[in-house]
């Protein structure tokens, strides 16, 4: 197994802050990390003299590289070196594309300029910001060699998958002279020589990619003194001010993305604390729930709420009015109120939207690349694009017979202005009876909608462990609520008499002095009581709210790249722990790293780690040293990176049983209690 690490940069970019490239700081990452080979990349720039003074200044393969801002994503690109002054020129032509940051050229360029793209190494930003874009992935996918990751867990979700690019993990790092952490991210790849050839074979074969030399995927590195942590479950055990915090902290550190639940933060201090969180988490899980169980009625109440009905009624009578009087007034009519035109009905304007969106999702099934398989296997392509082609034929002539008919409404009308202003005969008013018979139907459809939606019912439950989250849904029963609701001081009294009649109800909230965001109407409609209910069925207590918080703490690290969870037994009960706690953390860890710190043998030993960490504090030469002592739990030994060991026994029995003695002795006693 040889370990790469083909992510460094040694120039100060645009991009970067300002830094000054350390020859003897690569030397030392070189040899601290073992590494096998390296690879030098620059943003959108390559310096062929820089590269090799590296590449003779160091003792292992170095290969010529540049990263690319290509179509809002990035890219590695690599040479096997051969020819350093044609890939330094085609790397100076990508320069020049780069006017100022932010920048990026298209692929169509970015080909044209580094020709035959089967001759380089590429590996796009896969699962790691800037990522490059699922369309432009799929002109690079003949080239590409594997996709670099930005997590361990990630690594290990695209190792799985098998849809998924090769994963890569590189440092990313500034080789600067200040740098005071040494990188622990590299990728093994199974071959004999670090070639160019060799490597290129490696990134295309999954099997041939790991995290760690000896253990595969089930270990990564997490400081630069060598020490590994399990990508599943870890357990940090040790004596007080053995150092479990500051490991834990040390790993916060050098993984910034990592979850972190401190000891003692979820539990609250005072009643008012605890109902103040308490509070605070439901307004948050509730405006999420809101938004989308009231997202139909909001965009219903958006599309009415500049209708008025009661004015659509006054054009209609001024209208029959108008037209009433022109027929009677016979005698007033002359030849310019006998002009066809004088009377004829406008145009109605045709709306196209339902059209455009049948275009647009033709032209999403045309263009989707995450199920294009899918999408292929059912429809045919080329019927897709002529459907798609027929549809914006269609389109255009519609559009085109639109404007049309706009342009002559607008002559009309113009005309019509000037015969009426001509002839003494009654004007008759204009009046779209389409769009009143529109607006009646359209409130039709949006009170029966509001009553719906008031209706009582529960579209919301669900459990987590021994709790379940409901939301109950129904009208709002008192004027106060609705302030409650919004959490304003706002006067609802006289809007709430007709909260039974939409549409009124409606008109009254619009009329209100502190205007109310549109936004905001649907939830004035629809009364939401959000509650968390224990296991049997009454809402959790303060000391159930914490144990809820821990859970759903956890569940929420899934976005992270690493759970972080520091002495859980601190504040809460054992069959908690185990019931419960030990449950939701073994479940999260097979989806990512996870490290307890712990003194508990609920958690330490009932929850069966992957991998067991032991801190030892020690006093070497007058100074504190913080050591880890690591494996699997089955082993015999735990080893620390120095190559020491110490007995895995004597740790479990003195950090999570205080002592042989005492636990023999428990031991007895549930005996005697037993028998």
């Amino acid at each position: 197994m040889k370990k790469i690490d083909f992510h460094i940069h040694t120039i100060s970019r645009e991009q970067d802050a300002a830094f000054e490239f350390s020859q003897s700081k690569l030397d030392e990452y070189i040899k601290s990390a073992d590494l096998d080979g390296i690879a030098i990349v620059n943003h959108n720039f390559f310096s062929k003299s820089q590269f090799v003074s590296i590449r003779n200044g160091v003792s292992i393969p170095v290969f010529p590289g540049i990263e690319v801002d290509l179509e809002k994503g990035q890219i590695l690109v690599f040479s096997d070196g051969n020819d350093l002054d044609s890939f330094e020129a085609r790397c100076n032509q990508l320069t020049e594309k780069y006017e100022e940051v932010g920048d990026a050229i298209s692929f169509e360029d970015f080909e044209a300029i580094l020709g035959d793209l089967n001759q380089y190494i590429l590996i796009p930003h896969y699962d790691k910001k800037p990522s490059i874009r699922n369309w432009t992935l799929e002109k690079l996918r003949p080239f590409v060699t594997a996709g670099e990751v930005s997590s361990a867990k990630k690594f290990i979700y695209c190792h799985k998958n098998a849809d998924s690019l090769v994963p890569v993990y590189f440092s990313d790092c500034r080789i600067k002279a200040s740098l005071k952490s040494l990188p622990t991210r590299q990728t093994f790849i199974d071959c004999d020589e670090i070639t160019f050839g060799a490597v290129k074979a490696c990134l295309k074969d999954k099997s041939k990619v790991s995290l760690s030399k000896e253990d595969g995927n089930n270990l990564f590195q997490v400081f630069d003194n060598g020490q590994h942590i399990s990508t599943g479950l870890n357990v940090i055990v040790g004596d007080r001010s053995s150092g479990k915090s500051h490991t834990l902290n040390a790993i916060k550190k050098s993984f910034p993305d990592a979850y972190h639940i401190k000891q003692f933060a979820l539990v609250s201090r005072d009643d008012r604390e605890d109902e103040t969180k308490f509070n605070s988490y439901l307004n948050k899980e509730q405006g999420l729930f809101s938004q989308n169980f009231l997202s139909s009625l909001q965009h219903v109440i958006e599309d009415v709420f500049h209708v008025n009905l009661e004015e659509d009624e006054i054009r209609v009578d001024k209208y029959v009015s108008s037209l009433l009087d022109y027929a009677k007034e016979t005698q007033r009519h002359d030849t310019f109120s006998k002009a066809k035109i004088f009377s004829d009905e406008p145009f109605l304007d045709q709306n196209q939207n339902g059209l455009k969106d049948l275009i647009a999702s033709t032209k999403n099934l045309i263009s989707n690349v995450e199920f294009k398989s899918v999408i292929d296997k059912n429809i045919d392509r080329e019927g897709l694009k002529s459907l798609y082609v027929e549809l914006m034929n269609i389109y255009a002539q519609r559009e085109e017979l639109r404007k049309k008919q706009i342009w002559v409404n607008e002559l009309t009308r113009d005309i019509k202005s000037k015969l009426q202003l001509r002839s003494a005969a009654p004007r008759i008013n204009d009046v779209d009876l389409y769009s009143v018979a529109l607006n009646r139907k359209k409130i039709e459809k949006f009170e029966a909608l509001a009553k719906q939606a008031q209706s009582p019912q529960t579209p919301l439950t669900r459990s987590k462990r021994a709790f379940t989250v409901v939301a109950n849904v129904g009208p709002f029963m008192q004027a106060r609520e609705l302030s409650t609701t919004l959490k304003r001081k706002i006067a609802f009294s006289d809007a709430y008499k007709v909260y039974n009649k939409p549409y009124k109800y409606l008109q009254e909230l619009k009329k209100i002095g502190d205007p109310i965001n549109v936004d905001d109407f649907a939830k004035l409609f629809v009364k939401i009581d959000f509650r968390i209910l224990n296991k049997d069925g009454y809402d959790a207590s303060g000391g159930e709210r914490s144990e809820f918080f821990l859970l759903d703490e956890i569940e929420g690290a899934e976005d992270h790249e690493m759970l972080l969870i520091d002495e859980p037994e601190s504040s809460f009960d054992n069959n908690f722990l185990k019931d419960d706690v030990n449950a939701t953390i073994k479940e999260i860890s097979r989806k990512m790293p996870v490290v307890v710190v712990t003194h508990n043998n609920t958690v330490g030993a009932s929850i069966k780690p992957d991998y067991l960490i032991c801190t030892r504090k020690e006093i070497k030469n007058g100074e504190v040293v913080w050591k880890t002592y690591s494996g699997s739990p089955a082993n015999k030994l735990l080893r620390a990176p120095d190559k020491t060991e110490i007995s895995t026994w004597d740790v479990l029995m003195g950090n999570l049983e205080a002592g042989s003695e005492a636990y023999e002795e428990r031991k007895q006693t549930y005996e005697n209690l037993k028998n």
